[in-house]
């Protein structure tokens, strides 16, 4: 029976052996789990795509009673069994009687408000908790299994062909989820990063560091119940069973994955409190080096798998494309995650009212940070057929500066900083940003782009910029200082989402001056490393 015709029959009320009122279907790339009433059933797609081998049903079978066996480790009462799925007078029964066509791993339906990512979502995520999280895996990871076999899954060479492996299966999918200098650079710095840490690893693999871990610990599938008594109140479901080489790792290896979520949602605050967590409780400050490796390969597994995605014609459009931005985003962070922070791909909004020294920063910083340069007035001038430095100034909101030429103007803009930073580049938008919404327009991009982001805010006294306006000659702009009083006026605050992103330097000294305080807002937003010598002033 075809999988497709199968998860429409399973799909039905009536294929169950409880009274269902309705069933919730969710698919992955290797398996569709079907949420009915008080239970969870999961079958596994009849896939082979080299890391796994679902082809046969008597493989199925086996790996079902794999996933429960592994599981019960860090989801006890969880994993029910392993049931038939049946075929019964012409219809599909779950625990039904007759021939079988299928086998599903049977448990508790656990709710989905209790993940980490429904916790982080809704503000409920806490260091506290992730510290407590960290504590907890670093006894299971202490207890866990190890041996000859463990420790040989955690080696160099072992680690080197999942790593190598990985990105081999993933090229097919340059052009589509990533570019190919993305990918090209992604390999290079893979290698250099196993050539630089691989004495470590081998090391560690020799001390018998390495355990049976999880091997899947994403947001979505560890569950945090803040009013149970422990140990109930962590659970972990989803660990790797189809393949025990994909577990046995260096336990940092494990801690890796989560650390690259949090990260990847925007909140590196979180990952940093539960990796300090868990080297403290684990005694393990020598594997902190490894991290940034281990996170990249994360990132990388999770963009391939996401990728895959794209090619299954039953999961639904909307989810494929969803599918697409993730793992974009996954790629650009592993990327990221072994860059040099001068060539990390970022994007970087340089703000403020006219005449504060926007735009000469922001030539300033492509020249000394190798930013690609997004200039809002020369975007505008394209659009409207009026290229080149020639002025067009009218009063404030009129002729090209008509909210609906803004609008344009700023998703131009975007649209051209997407195109880069699919590229892996390093982008910065020349804008005002004088409104909240377009602040985080570019601010949401760029989380949705897995890429680092700031807004620099330029600000000078009246009287600096008043000159500066005056001396203005053959630039794009077309701002004089009643422009700027006007922009001043209706200037918005950046709000609470976006402060954390923000700094403010003063501009009204030296074009030097100005460059050094903006230089030191990217190291510290960690897209830039190292001094740059201070230029002469033109």
């Amino acid at each position: 029976m075809n999988c497709r015709d199968l998860t429409q029959a399973l799909a039905e009320p009536s294929a169950y052996p409880q009274l269902v009122d309705r069933v919730e279907m969710r698919q992955t790339h290797i398996s569709v789990v079907f949420l009915a009433g008080s239970f969870a059933y999961k079958i596994k797609k009849p896939v082979h795509l080299g890391f796994v081998d679902y082809s046969t049903l008597e493989r199925r079978r086996h790996f079902c009673k794999e996933e429960v066996r592994w599981n019960r480790r860090l989801a006890p009462g969880v994993y029910l069994g392993v049931v038939p799925v049946t075929r019964q007078g012409g219809s599909i029964r779950m625990e039904g009687t007759g021939d079988v066509v299928e086998w599903a791993v049977k448990m508790q339906r656990l709710p989905d408000g209790a993940t980490l990512g429904s916790h982080l979502e809704a503000g409920r995520l806490s260091n506290q908790a992730l510290e407590e999280w960290a504590r907890r895996l670093s006894r299971f990871h202490a207890s866990a299994e190890s041996g000859a076999r463990v420790i040989d899954g955690g080696s160099l060479p072992a680690i080197a062909r999942n790593a190598r492996e990985n990105l081999d299966q993933a090229e097919a999918q340059v052009g589509v989820t990533l570019s190919r200098s993305t990918f090209d650079r992604l390999r290079d710095r893979t290698e250099a990063a196993m050539a630089r840490w691989g004495p470590l690893i081998s090391d560690r693999a020799n001390r018998g560091v390495p355990r049976d871990t999880h091997g899947d610990l994403r947001l979505d599938h560890v569950y945090w119940f803040p009013d149970r008594e422990p140990p109930s109140d962590w659970i972990a479901v989803d660990c790797i069973e189809f393949d025990a080489r994909y577990r046995h790792a260096d336990p940092i290896a494990d801690i890796a994955f989560l650390a690259m979520e949090l990260t990847l949602e925007g909140r590196d605050d979180l990952a940093r409190a539960f990796v300090e967590a868990y080297l403290q409780a684990a005694g393990d400050g020598e594997g902190r080096p490894l991290l940034p490796f281990y996170r990249a390969y994360r990132a990388a597994v999770r963009g391939k798998v996401e990728g895959l995605k794209l090619a299954e014609a039953e999961i639904p459009e909307v989810e494929r494309f969803a599918a697409r931005a993730r793992a974009r985003a996954l790629w650009l962070l592993a990327l990221a995650e072994l860059e040099e922070p001068s060539a990390k791909p970022c994007l970087v909004l340089v703000g403020g009212l006219p005449g504060a020294g926007k735009s000469s920063l922001a030539r300033d910083l492509a020249q000394h940070a190798g930013f690609t340069v997004i200039r809002s007035d020369e975007v505008r001038k394209q659009l409207t057929g009026r290229g080149g430095p020639t002025s067009s100034r009218a009063p404030f909101a009129g002729d090209i500066y008509t909210p609906d030429w803004n609008e344009r103007t700023y998703a131009a803009c975007l649209r051209r900083a997407e195109e880069r930073l699919f590229e892996g580049g390093r982008v910065l938008v020349d804008a005002s940003f004088r409104e909240q919404s377009r602040r985080r327009l570019f601010l949401d991009a760029a989380r949705r782009w897995g890429v680092t982001a700031c807004l620099i805010l330029c600000q000078a006294d009246p009287e600096v910029i008043r000159d500066r306006l005056a001396g203005r000659r053959g630039d794009a702009s077309d701002a004089d200082f009643d422009i700027h009083a006007e922009v001043a006026r209706r200037w918005e605050e950046p709000d609470a989402a976006t402060r954390s992103r923000t700094r403010a330097i003063d501009t009204g000294g030296t074009r030097s001056q100005t460059l050094a305080r903006a230089l030191g807002v990217l190291r510290e937003f960690q897209v830039l490393l190292g001094t740059v010598q201070d230029r002469p002033d033109p």
